[in-house]
């Protein structure tokens, strides 16, 4: 056992269920409601930057433009193309209820799944849409981004006169 056994059952890290994020996924409503979500102080960036896939609130748009990006946020996208895994398919292997998980399985693949390609493909325009406009990267400190702006115009003003000395 030792002391690492703790750290597998933290709380603090643990995320949301692929189960919840994929009814999250799977109507318009539940999208449109995660993407405009009223200001929230308590929550990170205000609750206005959040990505639905991974059930992350993000400071910035900066900060989510590069979590889209990441492996992390890849590999959960990937994770939730499958049928997420319910109490009703561990009873179908045990040979319980057996009806009623083909019913599921069959409800999902009719109706659900091709709604819920469409949400995501909907919410990937939007994403792309808001985010486009956004910086890669921002400065740290709040006076730093008047010290960037004055060295960037340094800088395109010396090129400027060494294009014109020649």
């Amino acid at each position: 056992m030792g002391r690492y056994s703790v750290k597998r059952y933290k709380t603090k890290r643990r995320t949301r269920d692929l189960d919840l994020i994929y009814n999250d996924l799977s109507t318009k409503e539940s999208v449109q409601k995660l993407l405009n979500q009223p200001l929230d102080e308590t929550k990170p960036g205000l609750g206005q930057h959040y990505c639905i896939h991974c059930a992350k609130y993000m400071e910035t748009a900066i900060a989510l433009k590069t979590h889209l990006k990441g492996k992390v946020h890849k590999r959960r996208v990937k994770e939730l193309r499958g049928v997420p895994y319910t109490q009703e398919v561990s009873d179908a292997a045990a040979g319980y209820n057996l009806n009623k998980f083909l019913n599921r399985v069959q409800e999902i693949t009719q109706s659900v799944g091709p709604e819920k390609e469409s949400n995501e493909a909907l919410l990937k325009e939007h994403l792309d849409s808001t985010l486009a406009n956004v910086k890669t990267t921002e400065p740290t400190l709040p006076w730093a981004a008047a010290d960037a702006e004055a060295n960037t115009a340094a800088v395109t003003e010396a090129e400027s006169t060494a294009s014109a000395s020649t």
